[in-house]
Parts: structure tokens; C-alpha cells; sequence
């Protein structure tokens, strides 16, 4: 027997109110036309049969009624005592429990609503990242106080006159003047370092460590997952789950663009 509460994710002896509200709310997100995956008709289908039994009054009270394990109005057929002493019937079974994996699904389809928004919201902090990116940099002049190669040995650290630092590869370094006067240029937004120019030399080289250099990974890959969760239309689990990674992925890239501000 199927917890047609359960199902719609009520409460058991729910409302008329709140079987229709949550119906219509379950409806709205796993219509077949508005997704189509194999596992919202399946959900669906379970919604509509809940639904037909706890809509209508009297199914509503037989239900409830089987349920509590009530008697119905049908007499029960009478035992039959069967000749061995040493038999035992076999209980009647008890209402159906659902499947740890329908659980998770019907939670995921209840909160889906929220990745969607998270999805939605992520890809327009990825759409300020490609704008800062490419609005003209801000230009800084600066000194280079001293250098030293990092510990890999494979870029070099310059020490600024306003106390703070970049990295460039250790080929880039060696063609840096004497003079020291170096300028950086940094996006327009979040101050990213992104290029380091010699004023003498005008040699420019890319600035490694930063959010726009090395890790420029992240905001990448929150441009393909949000456009993934913000536009893909097919199936509870994938969308909810996008939802999560960009979630993260957008904590992720706001600690990479904060420890890189210039």
C-alpha cells in the first residue's frame, strides 16, 4: 500500500488546502512538458494517482481509514483455523515504504526551484567575471624593490614598492631592466593583476599566480557548469546536482578572486 502523503510530501490526514497546494506546486516543476526525463514521468504518475485518491472525499476516507488500520465498511472473512497447531499465517503486508532513492528524488524535485536560481545567479557572476576580464585594465606604476625565484624555482617573486607582490615565469624575469620601474595592470572590477610591464623596455609579461592566471580554471568552469544548470532541461537529479557545484564553484572562484585582489 503507497503513503499517497508521502508522495506529495505532506503530512499524514493533510488538508484539502494543502493536498491541492502541494499537488499543484509538485505539478508545476514534473509536468512531462516541463521535463521530460524518464525519472519526473515516473514521479508524476505517482503525483496523479496520490492525488485522484486524496482529492476525492470518499476514496480520501476509505484511505485514511486503511491507513489507521481501521475496519471498512466490507466484513472481513472470517479465520479459518487451519489443522496443523504448528502453522502460523503470514502477516498481512503494511503500507508500501518508499525507496531510499525515491526519497532523495522527490526532495530533490521539491528544492529544485532553488538550484535552478543558484544555477541562474552563478551564471550571472560568471557573465561580471568575462566583463571584467575585458574592460581596458587599470594601469599602476610601481618600483620593484627585489626579486627572488619561489621555491619550485619555476616563476620568480618581485617585491613592489607599495609592499605588495606578483609572479612571473623566471624567463619573463630575466628580461626585466635594471631600472625597476615596472607598471601592472589590473582589472577594472575586482583589481585582478593580470599584466606587468617595464617602463623602460616596454617588455609586458602575463602575472602567473592570480585569479586571471593560473586559476583562471575556476571561472571557467562556473561559465560551463552555469550555463549547464541555467539551460539544460532534463532531468531532476543532474539540474539539482548542478546547483550544488555551482554553488561551490562560485565560493570557490570569490576566495581566488579575494586572495588576488591587487
Amino acid at each position: 500500500m503507497k503513503n499517497y502523503y508521502f508522495i506529495l510530501s505532506l503530512n499524514i490526514y493533510a488538508t484539502d488546502t494543502e493536498i491541492k497546494q502541494a499537488y499543484r506546486k509538485m505539478a508545476q516543476q514534473l509536468h512531462p512538458d516541463k521535463n521530460p526525463s524518464p525519472e519526473a514521468a515516473s514521479i508524476f504518475k505517482e503525483i496523479n494517482e496520490a492525488y485522484e485518491v486524496l482529492s476525492d472525499p470518499l476514496r480520501k476516507a476509505v484511505y485514511d481509514q486503511m491507513l489507521k488500520g481501521a475496519v471498512t465498511s466490507e466484513p472481513e472473512p472470517p479465520v479459518q483455523k487451519h489443522r496443523d497447531p504448528r502453522y502460523r499465517a503470514r502477516a498481512q503486508p503494511g503500507p508500501r515504504k518508499p525507496s531510499h532513492r525515491e526519497e532523495i528524488l522527490t526532495m530533490m524535485a521539491m528544492n529544485l526551484r532553488y538550484a535552478l536560481m543558484i544555477s541562474r545567479l552563478s551564471l550571472l557572476f560568471s557573465m561580471i567575471i568575462i566583463a571584467d576580464y575585458s574592460l581596458p585594465p587599470i594601469k599602476t606604476v610601481t618600483q620593484i624593490v627585489k626579486g627572488d625565484p619561489t621555491n619550485q624555482g619555476r616563476s620568480y617573486k618581485l617585491d613592489l614598492g607599495d609592499g605588495r607582490s606578483v609572479n612571473i615565469s623566471k624567463s619573463a624575469a630575466r628580461k626585466l631592466s635594471k631600472s625597476g620601474s615596472v607598471a601592472i595592470y589590473r582589472s577594472s572590477l575586482f583589481a585582478i593583476p593580470m599584466t606587468l610591464e617595464d617602463q623602460t623596455s616596454r617588455f609586458k609579461t602575463k602575472i602567473e599566480i592570480s585569479a586571471y592566471g593560473n586559476f583562471i580554471f575556476s571561472p571557467l568552469l562556473l561559465l560551463i557548469t552555469s550555463l549547464l544548470g541555467t539551460f539544460y532541461w532534463k532531468g531532476i537529479e543532474f539540474r539539482f546536482n548542478l546547483g550544488i557545484v555551482n554553488f561551490l564553484l562560485s565560493l570557490l572562484t570569490l576566495v581566488f578572486l579575494q586572495v588576488h585582489k591587487f
